[in-house]
């Protein structure tokens, strides 16, 4: 009997044991599935081995997870026990059918022992692993569903028990945990570089400095630029080592000044508006205005300093130059007034009777110093008009060879005996333009040549037509600009150096007056030059008449934003009301119908409801940026997108044109301008009608309908950006000739890129990759070292 006791306790003994080695191992391998999880967040390793380890503690041969996307669309499939070649035989993702569509309604684990031997009838492909048993659990946390997990097929063909079910569920939730932390962890990362985007676009210097250990939390790109530093957040801002002195704004010392941030940090003291001068060990200084709170504990300590600093110098160089200008327009309405003061009391009080000569002479003096002084009151006056909006610009058919001939027969009454030379290659075009404003600024462009060239030498005018407009351009051989001066150019008040003769002279208007005029035609104005002492160019664009070389009663205009029928309707998104308000009002004067939104909610539902012909977008609106709008745009529409914004950022500029915007206008803009350039975006818009003559291109695999703007390689369609189309089909419909980079600037984004050509460079990467093309050995896009791209003939 003691022997049987002893059999039976030792039997006993090994099933407990044998009961508690799956208890272990499900303890050990959850509990390194914790470990896993909070020492990585590469979510697809953790979630393989939640199936791995789900499988293993089940017994389960085969394994699969698939997470939703907010669609409920499965966008991953994380497998155990598949091999690759018969995961690739599965030919598909699991999609939301039977047993699977079940899991996702149902917030309960799903147990079947007796699957039949056609999987698809369950909701699986037709080529999925054949399954005896199933053993299945959604990924929920809350009401938050992630996804599913389903396991199949038990060792030795068991069925899976009620324990298996209840690991699973085990596993499920810790895949519930990873993925909504992922995504938590996602959304955060998303935010921060979004703020710090923000931030760093921020003209204003932003900076956030820990008391205790004066490491720098927060720092943007304008503080680092104006405090001529390199620190990086983590590191330990150099308060007091920098070598900077403050100063007095007007350069005298403090008699005794702890830096703005030290007083915050030592005695919390709050600094609002505080100017002062900051002078560098290098010597140069900028005058600043610094805000400086800080931030206190439960226990009113101080723990950390918020500061910004904004850098006055542009409004400093406003005021130097407002007095320069006023001194510049006292000298020049003094010196015309003396010379008609003289002439007149040379007239009026000479002692003995003049002859006819000397009459004629000083009236002649007195006739040309009033012409002077109209010519400068104008120019104040067309100023005002382009800075307010109010200059006035009536635009019609008018053959360009008639603007140029009236413009030389001005210029050389003014200067007689200079050579213009006048090259147009036969060009007989007809612009819409204003001939008097057009005329203005040849006379002002030829009046500058003239005066920054030596006599006798000579100049030149050419005239080219570039798709649906003629760039016109003045040239000379005189002293050329410095390359540090060209961005400064069609500032007001700008003068680069003194005339040929040693005399600056001049309001320094002229230009900005040209840039204005023609901006407010639609086109652009810019300037070249190989350095000093290498001549000039400047050139700007006028847009084509809608029918060549006919008279306005012959064919009417085409080009007003106003379309026959109906009006043009314009979809506007700004969260200023007062922006559109003067939008509205511009819109209105143009002919146009307006549609206003203030929201980003308000905008798509206008967006669906009036399908409008053309959008205008601020950068920055609560909800949304303005390249995520344009991205959803371009989903579903081809129109016109133009940005209206106060960002005037050249990157960010980039950024919007690169991603198909049609033009970029920062403000505060002038409603003629914003009206030309609505023009000038639809004009080019209907510039697809023109192109569906044009036969396709094919060259190779690769083909062009140029009718509907489709480009395919070997009979499969490609998609392409606006911007990526617009370089190929420069270079297709110039196969066989060699396109320069600075070509293909002007042509896609305009002349003011000229001389980015790491821009083209990066979009040719991007469509050498789309249509297949291998840049070491391309079929399509060739490359000319140091020059530029070709296509070779279809």
């Amino acid at each position: 009997m003691p022997r049987t006791r002893k059999r039976i306790g030792k039997k006993a003994g090994m099933r407990a044991v044998r009961a508690a080695e799956p208890q272990d191992s499900q303890t050990d391998l959850l509990s390194r599935l914790a470990r896993h999880m909070g020492e990585t967040l590469d979510v697809q390793q953790v979630l393989q081995s939640v199936i791995s380890d789900a499988c293993q503690l089940t017994g389960a041969k085969y394994g699969a997870l698939g997470i939703f996307d907010e669609a409920g669309r499965i966008t991953q499939f994380i497998t155990h026990g598949i091999s690759d070649e018969m995961r690739r035989h599965i030919g598909h993702l699991p999609v939301g059918k039977g047993i699977l569509g079940l899991l996702q309604r149902e917030p309960k684990p799903l147990r079947l022992n007796n699957l039949t031997k056609h999987p698809q009838s369950v909701g699986f492909p037709a080529n999925h692993p054949k399954m005896k048993s199933f053993l299945g659990a959604p990924i929920r946390l809350g009401d938050a569903s992630f996804g599913n997990i389903y396991l199949t097929d038990k060792a030795g063909g068991r069925p899976f028990t009620e324990r298996d079910e209840h690991l699973l569920t085990l596993f499920s939730s810790h895949a519930a945990v990873v993925i909504r932390n992922a995504r938590f962890h996602t959304s955060v990362a998303e935010a921060m570089r979004q703020l710090e985007t923000i931030m760093d676009l921020s003209p204003t210097g932003v900076m956030c400095i820990e008391a205790k250990t004066q490491k720098t939390l927060i720092i943007n790109q304008e503080a680092k630029r104006i405090l001529g530093v390199t620190v990086k957040p983590g590191e330990v801002f150099p308060i007091g080592k920098t070598g900077i002195e403050t100063r007095m704004p007007d350069g005298r010392k403090f008699d005794a000044h702890e830096p703005t941030m030290a007083r915050a940090l030592s005695r919390g003291e709050r600094t609002i508006a505080e100017e002062m001068r900051l002078v560098f060990p290098d010597g140069h200084s900028t005058l600043v205005v610094i805000n400086s709170t800080p931030l206190f504990n439960a226990r009113g300590e101080v723990t950390s300093v918020v500061s910004t600093i904004m850098d006055l110098t542009p409004l400093e160089e406003t005021e130097r130059e407002r007095g320069e200008f006023l001194g510049m327009v006292s000298h020049e309405l003094k010196t015309p007034l003396t010379a008609i003061k003289g002439s007149a009391a040379t007239a009026l009080g000479s002692k003995r009777p003049l002859n006819p000569d000397e009459t004629k002479e000083l009236f002649s003096i007195i006739d040309e110093q009033a012409d002077r002084l109209r010519d400068l009151v104008d120019n104040l006056l067309d100023m005002s008009r382009i800075e307010s909006g109010t200059l006035s610009v009536y635009p019609e058919p008018v053959e360009l060879s008639a603007v140029i001939k009236e413009a030389l027969g001005q210029f050389t009454h003014s200067a007689p005996g200079r050579d213009v030379q006048v090259q147009t290659d036969g060009l007989q075009a007809w612009v819409t333009a204003d001939k008097r404003r057009i005329v203005q600024v040849f006379t002002n462009l030829l009046t500058n040549a003239a005066k920054f060239s030596p006599d006798g030498s000579p100049i030149a005018i050419t005239a080219t037509q570039d798709g649906q407009a003629v760039e016109i351009a003045v040239r000379d051989v005189g002293r050329g600009i410095p390359p540090s001066k060209i961005g400064n150019l069609f500032r007001k008040f700008s003068q680069v150096h003194s005339d040929a003769k040693g005399n600056l002279g001049g309001t320094g208007l002229g230009l900005a007056i040209c840039k204005g005029i023609v901006e407010a035609h639609g086109g652009r104005i810019w300037a070249r030059s190989e350095g000093e002492g290498k001549g000039s160019s400047f050139s700007f664009t006028l847009p084509l008449a809608a029918a060549q070389g006919k008279t306005p009663e012959q064919e009417p205009d085409q080009t007003s934003v106003t379309k026959r029928g109906e009006r043009t309707r314009i979809l506007a998104l700004d969260d200023d009301p007062q922006i559109l308000r003067l939008v509205r009002r511009v819109l209105d004067e143009a002919g146009c119908k307006p549609v206003l939104a203030r929201g980003v909610d308000e905008f798509f539902t206008l967006l669906d409801a009036e399908q409008p012909d053309l959008f205008l977008l601020d950068m920055n609106v609560p909800g949304a940026t303005g390249l995520d709008l344009l991205k959803r745009i371009r989903e579903g529409s081809g129109r016109p997108v133009i940005f209206l914004t106060a960002v005037d950022s050249p990157e960010i500029k980039a950024k919007a044109l690169k991603a198909g915007a049609d033009d970029y206008i920062t403000k505060p803009f002038s409603p003629i301008e914003l009206t030309a350039r609505i023009e000038a975006a639809l004009r080019r818009h209907s510039m697809g009608d023109v192109l569906d003559a044009r036969p396709p291109f094919t060259l190779g695999d690769l083909g062009i309908n140029f009718g509907e703007r489709r480009v395919s390689v070997s009979g499969k369609p490609v998609r392409l950006s606006a911007t990526e189309y617009n370089i190929l089909y420069e270079l297709a419909t110039n196969a066989g000739r060699v396109l320069t980079h600075d070509q293909i600037l002007h042509r896609v984004w305009g002349p003011e890129y000229s001389g980015e050509t790491e821009l083209v460079r990066s979009f040719v990467r991007n469509l050498r990759s789309k249509l297949h093309d291998d840049a070491r050995n391309p079929r399509y896009v060739l490359t000319e070292p140091q020059v530029g791209y070709r296509m070779p003939k279809g």
